[in-house]
C-alpha cells in the first residue's frame, strides 16, 4: 500500500463514523417527520425530514423518510436515490430495501423491484407489505406459509342431510334453512374483476345483509383478503346473527368443450385448492388477470357452509362433450361417484332449468322447431336464436356420495320465474288456483331430487324500466319499481320454501352496471365501457337489493318536476325564440327545449 494511502483511509473512517454534533435536533425533526407522514401530512413530513437532513446530512433514518415522502409525491427517481443512499449506510435495513422496491417498480424496473423485495424478506422474514408487493406483480415463488398440523379428524361444521341441511351446534346437529344473498361486488364504474379492497366496504355490506335477516352469503369466486377479514369480524362480534359462507369456484368452459382436457382440469382443480386454502386463512395468491390476490391469513372455515363450483354450462357445450365422450358413463372418486350416467360432467354443482333432468313438451329443440315450421309451411330458420333449453340434462341424482364424504352433496340450481319459457307455458305448471307456475315447477324439480337437499342458489326479479322477458304470473324480467320488485322477491322466497327446497339465495346484493341483456346489448356501444354508465332499460343491471344509481339532488331535473332544475341546465343552442339546454349524468341525458310557438296537445 502506498505510504500516503493510509492517512487518507483513516480520514475517511473518521469522516463516516464521527457523530453529528446536532444529532439530537436532527432526531427530533426526523421523529416529527414520521409523525406527520403517518397523519398523511406529506408536505409537513417533507419539511421536517429536509430540516433533519440539513442538520445531519446523509443521516440514515432521514434518507429513508425522504424516500417515502418522494414516493408519496410521485417522484420515484428521487425516492430511489434516497433509498440507495440509506442502503449504502446500512445494507441491513429492510425498510430501505422495501422502499427501493416500490420506487423501482414505479420506474418500470420490475426485475430490480422483485430483487429488492426478496432482499427485504431475507432481512425480515414475514415482512407482510413486501410479500403483498411480490404477489401484486405476480410473484409467489419462495413465499411459504408456516407449517400447520393437520387435525386427526375432519371438522365438519355443516352438512347436507336428506332433503335439507344441518349445522353443528353445542347440542349436536340442528336443521338449517338457507336464507342467503348472492354477493356480487362490482361497484359502479367497475367490472367484476375490479374488487373493493377495503374492509369497511365489506363490513357495511355484511351488516346490511344480516340486518335483512339473511343467514348466508354466497360469493362466486375468491375475493380480496378484506372480505374474509370483514366476515370474520362480523361473525365474531355477532354470534347470534352469524353469516354462513357458500363459496364458489369459478371457471370458464374448456377449449373445444372438452371437460376432460388435462390443462383445463388442472387449472380448475388448482382454483379449488386455492379456495379451500383461502377460507382456512392459509393462502398466498399472486396477481392474475381477472382474479383477486394477496395474503390470506383470516380463517373463516368455521362458518363455511359449503362450496358451489363451476357455472351455468351452456347446453351446446354439454352437447359437444357428449359427442366426444359417449363412452364415459361412470365415475368413481374418493368422495363422489356416478354409476350410470350420460357422458356429461360427473359432477355439476351449479345448474339451471335449461339443463334440468325434467321433460318439457312446450320447449322445442332446433330440429323440432324446423319440423313444425315445415308442417305449417313456414320458411326454415336455420339460425338458432336461443339455447336448446330442453335438449341436455345434468342430473344430480346420478351422483352418489361415498363414506369419505362427510359434508355430503347437494343439488344447486339458478332458477328464475320468467326463463326458460317452459316454466310459464307447460300445462303441468299452470291452472292451479293459488299456485304460481314457478312454485309448481319447483315442486316437480324437488320431486325429482327427493332425498337430496335442493338449493335454489339464484332467484329474483330486477327493478329496471325495461323488460327483457315476460312471465305468465307477471314476475317479469324487468319492468318493476323497487316496491314491486321487493314484493315479488318475497313471494318467490315463499315459493321456494313451500316447494320443499333446502333454501334460497337471492340474486343479488347490488346493482351491477357492467351487465348486458339481449334487448339492449347491441346498442350499448362501446361494450367495454358499459360499466361506466347506467342503462335503466337493461334488466340485468337492476337485481340489487342495494340500488346503485347515478345520484340525485334537489337540482336533478325530473319529468314534471321543478322547472328551475331544467332551466339551470347549460344552454347549447339558441335560435330565434328557441333555447336548447343539455345535461347528463351516468343514467340519463337531459334535454330541455324552451320557447317557440305554443304547443297544442289537441293537434
Amino acid at each position: 500500500m502506498p505510504p500516503l494511502m493510509l492517512p487518507h483511509l483513516v480520514a475517511l473512517v473518521f469522516q463516516v463514523t464521527a457523530p453529528c454534533p446536532r444529532a439530537s435536533a436532527a432526531a427530533g425533526q426526523t421523529d416529527a417527520g414520521w409523525n406527520a407522514y403517518r397523519r398523511g401530512s406529506i408536505a409537513d413530513a417533507r419539511s421536517h425530514f429536509e430540516a433533519a437532513d440539513s442538520l445531519c446530512p446523509g443521516d440514515h433514518a432521514t434518507q429513508v423518510g425522504l424516500g417515502f415522502v418522494r414516493l408519496r409525491q410521485s417522484q420515484p427517481r428521487a425516492a430511489a436515490e434516497r433509498f440507495l443512499q440509506a442502503i449504502r449506510s446500512d445494507t441491513g435495513d429492510a425498510d430501505a430495501w422495501y422502499g427501493l422496491g416500490l420506487a423501482r417498480v414505479r420506474l418500470g424496473q420490475r426485475g430490480a423491484a422483485v430483487d429488492a423485495w426478496r432482499r427485504t424478506l431475507r432481512l425480515a422474514p414475514g415482512y407482510g407489505d413486501a410479500e403483498v408487493q411480490l404477489l401484486a406483480v405476480g410473484i409467489d415463488s419462495g413465499l411459504v406459509l408456516p407449517a400447520v398440523r393437520r387435525p386427526d379428524h375432519p371438522d365438519v361444521p355443516a352438512r347436507a342431510a336428506g332433503d335439507g341441511f344441518e349445522t353443528r351446534a353445542a347440542g349436536g346437529w340442528q336443521p338449517f334453512y338457507v336464507k342467503g344473498v348472492n354477493l356480487g361486488v362490482a361497484l359502479p364504474g367497475n367490472f367484476p374483476s375490479q374488487f373493493p379492497t377495503d374492509d369497511s366496504t365489506y363490513a357495511r355490506w355484511l351488516e346490511l345483509i344480516a340486518g335483512a335477516r339473511a343467514n348466508a352469503v354466497r360469493v362466486y369466486t375468491i375475493l380480496p383478503p378484506a372480505f374474509y377479514r370483514a366476515l370474520k369480524a362480523w361473525n365474531t362480534a355477532h354470534p347470534d346473527s352469524t353469516l354462513w359462507l357458500l363459496h364458489g369456484v369459478w371457471t370458464e368452459p374448456p377449449p373445444r368443450q372438452d371437460y376432460d382436457a388435462t390443462a383445463w382440469k388442472a387449472a380448475f382443480r388448482a382454483e379449488m385448492r386455492r379456495a379451500v386454502d383461502v377460507v382456512h386463512g392459509r393462502a398466498l395468491i399472486a396477481a392474475r388477470p381477472g382474479h383477486a390476490f394477496g395474503r390470506y391469513e383470516t380463517d373463516v372455515s368455521d362458518h363455511v357452509f359449503g362450496f358451489i363450483i363451476g357455472r351455468e354450462w351452456e347446453p351446446f357445450s354439454i352437447t359437444a362433450y357428449n359427442r366426444w365422450r359417449r363412452d364415459r358413463t361412470t365415475f368413481s372418486g374418493r368422495f363422489l361417484a356416478v354409476d350410470r350416467g350420460t357422458p356429461a360432467r360427473p359432477i355439476a354443482y351449479t345448474n339451471w332449468p335449461t339443463l334440468d333432468p325434467l321433460s318439457h313438451p312446450t320447449e322445442a329443440t332446433l330440429e323440432e322447431e324446423q319440423r313444425l315450421r315445415r308442417l305449417h309451411r313456414f320458411p326454415p330458420n336455420p339460425r338458432l336464436k336461443e339455447y336448446d333449453n330442453d335438449r341436455e340434462s345434468l342430473d344430480a341424482m346420478l351422483v352418489r356420495t361415498t363414506s369419505a364424504d362427510l359434508g355430503r352433496y347437494f343439488a344447486s340450481y339458478h332458477a328464475y320465474p320468467y326463463y326458460p319459457d317452459f316454466i310459464g307455458l307447460d300445462s303441468t305448471y299452470g291452472g292451479v288456483s293459488g299456485a304460481s307456475h314457478y312454485l309448481r315447477y319447483l315442486r316437480e324439480l324437488k320431486r325429482h331430487h327427493a332425498g337430496r337437499a335442493l338449493l335454489v342458489a339464484e332467484y329474483g326479479v330486477p327493478s329496471s324500466r325495461g323488460v327483457s322477458h315476460l312471465d305468465a304470473d307477471r314476475n317479469d324480467h324487468g319492468g318493476h319499481d323497487e316496491r314491486a320488485m321487493a314484493q315479488i322477491d318475497a313471494g318467490l322466497t315463499q315459493d321456494i320454501r313451500d316447494a320443499g327446497a333446502a333454501g334460497g339465495i337471492l340474486f343479488a346484493w347490488l346493482d351491477e352496471w357492467f351487465k348486458h341483456t339481449w334487448v339492449t346489448i347491441d346498442l350499448e356501444v362501446p361494450p367495454e365501457r358499459t360499466g361506466l354508465w347506467h342503462n335503466v332499460e337493461d334488466a340485468e343491471q337492476h337485481y340489487g337489493l342495494l340500488g346503485e344509481y347515478a345520484g340525485s339532488s334537489p337540482g336533478t331535473p325530473e319529468p314534471g318536476g321543478e322547472p328551475g332544475a331544467w332551466q339551470a341546465l347549460p344552454w347549447v343552442e339558441r335560435r330565434d325564440s328557441l333555447v336548447l339546454r343539455l345535461g347528463a349524468d351516468p343514467s340519463y341525458l337531459y334535454l330541455a327545449l324552451a320557447g317557440g310557438p305554443r304547443f297544442e296537445a289537441a293537434r
